[in-house]
């Protein structure tokens, strides 16, 4: 049961229009990251920011699509489109995070709360030097890395690391990937269009599960659900 099969189509042509073009770096995370924890002192104040990421100004998206087969993920893979945090001058960088994840046994009953889940984790990362500003359901993502942290080494590799680190904790997931992107504004906006697509699809999947909402004649979701035939099953299975 696969609930973004056009969202991951996209994905993965955006991601092979800029390796074509010579605009992806990737590395594999292959052991488990060891980077301090903030604690309650992780407190990033403007004063000793290195870098902001997401600011509203420069425009962010960070989301979340996973499938059954955990095969088509590149398992630990962490892919780069623009500047790393330790190559830029700039102190506001526009940003996008995109997670992959690959698992098994997802279906009608749970997949929706196994998304609750994987979506926690991105208010609960714990890092010295990076805070977390603001997250919303919007897929927005806002947050500041300090000047300590970068000349300690803090880098995309050690954000995605613990990402992937992080989600392979549930026991239903198998494999991660992530994709962080800081080019340029206008490539944020782009890949925003599917950022848009995967929040309908889930929350049509909350208007089911949370709020057992099954008519079709008054709900704004109709549309998704004609195109995504899980989202049908999960309809069906759930309004008997």
């Amino acid at each position: 049961m696969e609930f973004f099969d056009k969202q991951f189509t996209d994905i993965r042509a955006f991601l092979d229009r800029k390796k074509a073009s010579g605009h992806v770096r990737e590395i594999i995370h292959d052991k488990k990251t060891d980077w301090p924890k903030g604690g309650n002192r992780n407190l990033v104040l403007e004063q000793d920011m290195a870098v902001e990421l997401g600011n509203p100004q420069v425009e962010s998206t960070s989301f979340l699509l996973w499938e059954n087969d955990s095969g088509k993920i590149k398992d630990g893979r962490i892919s780069i489109i623009g500047p790393d945090l330790n190559e830029t001058t700039e102190k506001k960088l526009p940003f996008g995070k995109i997670v992959l994840v690959g698992g098994h046994a997802f279906s009608t009953e749970n997949s929706y709360g196994r998304y609750r889940e994987m979506e926690s984790i991105r208010y609960d990362i714990d890092l010295k030097g990076y805070m977390m500003r603001a997250a919303s359901q919007y897929q927005r993502e806002w947050s500041r890395v300090s000047k300590e942290a970068i000349a300690n080494g803090f880098s995309f590799k050690i954000l995605g690391g613990t990402l992937i680190d992080r989600f392979k904790e549930k026991d239903f997931v198998s494999s991660v990937e992530v994709i962080f992107i800081t080019s340029s504004k206008a490539e944020i906006i782009g890949i925003k269009g599917i950022a848009d697509q995967a929040i309908r699809i889930t929350s049509a999947m909350n208007k089911m599960a949370v709020e057992m909402s099954f008519d079709c004649d008054a709900c704004e979701f109709t549309d998704v659900c004609d195109d995504v035939a899980a989202l049908r099953s999960m309809r069906n299975k759930m309004n008997k």
